[in-house]
């Protein structure tokens, strides 16, 4: 992290600038593309370095946008000649928009079991994650980011909290972030399902 540059999320909230983030959009770009990088000019990270350079130019005392990272990184894939992976990344940015603006989530009211619909946000993920699991920044914003995508790609219009929380629940599970949680082991004998059935009808 580097202290001189901040980001500013869609939600108003400032965090440091992370480089590692924005080599990984630019990976993301050539995934996206399936362009390669030419590794004996330029690699993502030097990339993602000139994006940097430009913004402690720029922004040396401002929050830059979030949604402004992606467009300095589409500029700079763009400029270098890799235009299929800039217009991947402008793709998915679009898309992405999209998405949170059409997505809604309902949760039922206590008092009449009416569903309420409320747009979809991100950010109540990652407040729920800090304030109910204690996670530090970095790690709420990966899980909530991983959620989102789990959400998106199951491609309905309208989710229900308790979906919601479900998905959460198994990302923190993945990591190994939700207390209390139990491993139950495989026995090492495997039991005949017709016994199982036969104990059952003598009982």
């Amino acid at each position: 992290m580097d202290g001189s540059i901040r980001v500013m999320k869609r939600d108003g909230s400032i965090e440091p600038f992370v480089i590692a983030k924005l080599v990984d959009c630019v990976q993301n770009g050539f995934r996206a593309s399936g362009e390669p990088p030419d590794r004996s000019s330029t690699t993502p990270k030097e990339l993602a370095g000139a994006v940097e350079a430009y913004l402690e130019k720029t922004h040396p005392n401002a929050a830059v946008p979030s949604e402004h990272l992606a467009e300095l990184v589409e500029l700079v894939l763009t400029q270098t000649g890799y235009t299929a992976a800039g217009m991947a990344i402008k793709q998915h940015t679009q898309l992405r928009t999209q998405q949170r603006r059409w997505l809604r989530v309902a949760h039922r009211r206590r008092r009449d079991g009416r569903f309420i619909q409320r747009q979809w946000n991100k950010s109540r993920i990652d407040q729920y994650l800090r304030t109910e699991h204690r996670l530090d920044p970095p790690a709420s914003r990966m899980i909530a980011s991983r959620v989102e995508q789990l959400v998106f790609n199951c491609g309905l219009k309208v989710v229900t909290t308790g979906l919601v929380e479900e998905m959460t629940n198994s990302e923190l599970l993945a990591w190994g972030l939700l207390p209390g949680a139990l491993v139950v082991k495989k026995s090492k004998g495997r039991r005949d399902p017709r016994r199982v059935v036969d104990q059952t009808d003598q009982t």
